[in-house]
């Protein structure tokens, strides 16, 4: 009898230890969980970090989930509602930009203007520490070679998060040809992050499905005015509900070309809620679509609080 209960015993060891290790799904144990203020995302299966400079800025209209990296490429997610714990997707104005360097610009808009599958879920809105975690899925269409990408594992954690009111930002500026010029505001949601390093400066035009993204791949320092030279980026999407496919930029990746820009940055404040102060100009052309249409963009117009991570 004896015996029989040592079996017994060892036989319930060895499923207790089965419940505790070896069910794992096998490599869990090797995984280290994802530092703060990670921000990756795998384009056709290729790695894509941009956790240098993150910020998530969010008003009672839409918000925007950013990010940069090193070398001067962004990813920019556009919500047209207030964060929340929730799940976004295209039918509901989930939009994502992405800009590469010598590879292009992808957005989930295809070459017909039709909306491609992206899924946006916020799985964590910490409010006390204020911070927005979440993943992301979809397809982005890259009007420089005409092709289609999958998006896959995007995720972001613990990105700083910042509530702004409207009005608190100006970002405009007059865009067009000769006697077609119309200024357009892209206000809303509009801010300044990664200010000493790989220098973002993003907003939105809720009236349309529009944002204007300024980069400025070295930070920006106040008295200063940036170029093409020093590799700065006019990117901005003139669309319409009618024809949201609409990219505008002054780099053409393919030729690894800059049309003419210049933003000078006059003030940077030091107050609590400090703000970037400045002008811009520049040439912008649809590189990729065979249209050699130029666009002059002037007397742009910068007074955007600064996010700091």
């Amino acid at each position: 009898m004896r015996r029989y209960f040592w079996l017994l015993f060892a036989i319930t060891g060895f499923v207790w230890s089965c419940s505790d290790s070896e069910l794992l799904t096998p490599g869990d144990e090797f995984q280290e969980p994802l530092m703060p203020g990670t921000y990756t995302v795998e384009i056709d299966g290729v790695f894509s970090d941009f956790s240098e400079t993150t910020a998530v800025n969010s008003n009672d209209a839409s918000t925007q989930i950013n990010g940069a990296n090193a070398e001067g490429q962004t990813i920019s997610i556009m919500l047209s509602s207030p964060i929340a714990e929730t799940t976004y997707n295209q039918a509901t104005g989930a939009m994502i930009s992405i800009i590469l360097d010598g590879e292009g610009i992808f957005n989930n808009i295809d070459s017909t203007g039709q909306f491609l599958p992206l899924i946006v879920e916020v799985t964590e809105l910490d409010m006390f520490n204020m911070t927005v975690s979440g993943t992301f899925t979809g397809s982005v269409y890259n009007s420089t070679d005409e092709t289609t990408s999958l998006l896959t594992n995007g995720q972001f954690v613990e990105l700083p998060l910042t509530i702004t009111e409207g009005g608190d930002a100006i970002l405009k500026a007059t865009f067009g040809v000769d006697d077609t010029q119309t200024e357009l505001d892209f206000s809303t949601n509009a801010n300044a992050t990664g200010t000493t390093t790989n220098a973002v400066i993003s907003g939105d035009n809720v009236d349309e499905i529009q944002d204007l993204i300024l980069t400025i791949p070295d930070g920006i320092e106040e008295g200063v005015t940036y170029t093409e030279v020093d590799e700065v980026i006019i990117r901005v999407n003139l669309g319409t509900s009618d024809n949201p496919s609409d990219v505008y930029t002054n780099y053409d990746a393919v030729n690894d070309v800059y049309l003419p820009v210049s933003i000078t940055i006059d003030e940077i404040t030091q107050d609590v809620e400090g703000h970037v102060i400045g002008t811009f100009t520049g040439t912008i052309q649809k590189f990729g679509t065979g249209n050699d249409e130029q666009i002059e963009v002037t007397n742009g117009i910068i007074n955007v609080p600064i996010l700091v991570p």
